[in-house]
């Protein structure tokens, strides 16, 4: 045998370290992150089964309007209060002067979780602070 072979097979010299036990402090942190964990699935659970199905229910407002190179720009809050989520939704403004539709703009809103609030913009030739400005959601998909 070869000199390096025998130090393969030895056990090595000298006091070995003495495992560590797991500390009471650690094990107090383990349990309330494990009592964590639980009470968010049990709250996700019980959302999940006693929350009523509703549909999206979407409200717009108009947060300002601007003037830009190509005209003006009126940018919208849509925001959801319903129970689900709205996907492609199609929101349009209209410039009204009396019964007459001067101009019209559409935008779509991508995702529109429930309980939430997405912004937008609507671009118009027209200036909206000299006509009645109307918002409207048209449709949207379940995601």
């Amino acid at each position: 045998m070869t000199p390096a072979s025998d130090n393969q097979s030895k056990p090595p010299v000298g006091p070995q370290p003495a495992l560590e036990s797991t500390s009471p402090l650690e094990w107090l942190i383990a349990a309330l992150g494990g009592l964590l964990v639980a009470a968010a699935l049990v709250y996700m659970v019980v959302f999940a089964i006693m929350e009523p199905e509703r549909p999206p229910a979407v409200t717009l407002s108009v947060n300002a309007i601007s003037t830009t190179p190509g005209g003006y720009l009126v940018s919208f809050t849509a925001a959801n209060a319903g129970g689900a989520t709205a996907a492609g939704l199609q929101v349009s403004g209209e410039l009204l002067q009396g019964e007459a539709v001067v101009e019209t703009s559409t935008s779509t809103i991508d995702y529109l979780p429930q309980h939430s609030e997405r912004r937008g913009g609507l671009f118009f030739s027209a200036n909206p602070a000299d006509h009645e400005l109307s918002l409207r959601a048209h449709g949207y998909s379940e995601p």
